[in-house]
């Protein structure tokens, strides 16, 4: 058992881990129809897909709606996605787009153009309070206890012991992770992807969107993702599918994309990760029933490992190849992204798109993620 769930790891280094969908990665593929996503409800603090059947169905695909609670009120974070990028003559929220990342001493923060058609507004959670206006942290908060009650209710399904939750999360199954609010809006003027196909690096994304443009790709097709005003899509990232590979019910990792957008397209994004903040680093860790948890890597590195690969393209970087001077292969389809320093994760993520190199991530700095959709 342990060596099967080694096997459906993804290997953390740059060239594999998408080696196995590389294909699917390619923009040219199109969507060849819509996607029936199962849906679920929180009651309780217990995730209700109305069965098991649908629960095994959702986790296999990585991705479900969520009916949007009635105690959350999505409307201010609705007026802010519409609006964060109109500059200070749109109040009240117009004026967040001359907050970039030197306000916060971090390159991966404030507001950010992204390569593709998106362009963005993503903090993380210790700077909520002091820079959001307070309809927005709350709203932050809210979500962030929401991704709690997901989180849990899929640890105590695929069979993880409780007493281990907390190192295997990284803190986020008792809201002590690393948070990302992101807002996106997509320019339809930008002649580009809406956002390149990736996969998330955290546990999970929840996203709220009212326009179609989401793609996933399930059952080795794309398939178009319809807006439901009245949830969230919920999608699992590389975290989790590290976690669970070697658990009785493997969560996976849904790869996903948004189309180009002919209109203007927003969105927001709410991302929990492991810990990773100044100075710590929490790691990723894989369970096997036999043996309990194993480290994987470090938090940090999962993320730019994970970034290089968005941003340097969706052609397999050994093919074709050719040898370096040391003798390794050497990626001639994949191209260094001339990805600015400010480049975060994959937006629309469903997360956050990031640099090649990462730059502006060094030790000890805190982790921003883009976010997509």
């Amino acid at each position: 058992m342990a060596a099967e769930a080694h096997d459906l790891i993804p290997e953390i280094r740059r060239g594999k881990i998408y080696r196995d969908v590389y294909e699917k990665r390619s923009p040219d593929r199109p969507a060849l129809g819509e996607a029936f996503l199962e849906r679920a409800r929180a009651v309780d603090g217990v995730l209700d897909f109305g069965g098991s059947g649908a629960r095994s169905r959702a986790f296999r695909d990585g991705v479900f709606l969520l009916e949007i609670p009635a105690e959350i009120d999505v409307s201010a974070g609705d007026a802010f996605a519409c609006q964060f990028y109109e500059g200070p003559v749109a109040a009240p929220y117009g004026r967040f787009r001359d907050l970039g990342s030197d306000h916060f001493g971090d390159p991966l923060l404030g507001f950010h153009q992204r390569i593709n058609q998106i362009e963005q507004f993503l903090l993380e959670r210790r700077f909520w309070a002091g820079v959001y206006p307070p309809e927005i942290t709350d709203l932050g908060e809210s979500l962030t206890r929401l991704s709690r009650q997901v989180l849990r209710s899929v640890l105590s399904a695929v069979g993880i012991p409780e007493r281990d939750w907390r190192r295997a999360t990284g803190g986020c199954s008792q809201c002590a992770g690393s948070y990302h609010l992101t807002f996106n809006h997509y320019r339809p003027a930008h002649e580009d992807i809406g956002l390149s196909s990736h996969k998330d690096d955290g546990f999970l994304t929840i996203l709220r969107t009212t326009a179609p443009g989401l793609e996933v790709s399930r059952e080795d097709h794309w398939e178009t993702v319809p807006a439901e005003p009245d949830c969230f899509i919920v999608n699992f990232g590389l975290s989790m599918e590290i976690l669970t590979a070697g658990s009785r019910m493997p969560v996976a990792a849904i790869m996903h994309r948004v189309a180009r957008q002919q209109d203007d397209r927003s969105s927001f994004g709410h991302f929990s990760s492991s810990g990773c903040l100044p100075g710590e680093d929490e790691g990723i860790y894989r369970y096997v029933h036999s043996g309990g948890l194993e480290r994987v890597c470090g938090s940090r590195e999962l993320i730019d490992e994970n970034d290089y690969e968005i941003y340097a393209g969706t052609d397999a970087p050994d093919r074709p190849h050719t040898p370096d001077s040391s003798g390794s292969p050497h990626s001639s389809g994949a191209p260094e992204s001339p990805g600015a320093p400010d480049s975060p994760h994959a937006p629309d993520s469903p997360g956050g798109s990031g640099t090649p190199d990462a730059p502006g991530r060094a030790e000890g700095r805190p982790i921003a993620k883009d976010v997509r959709r």
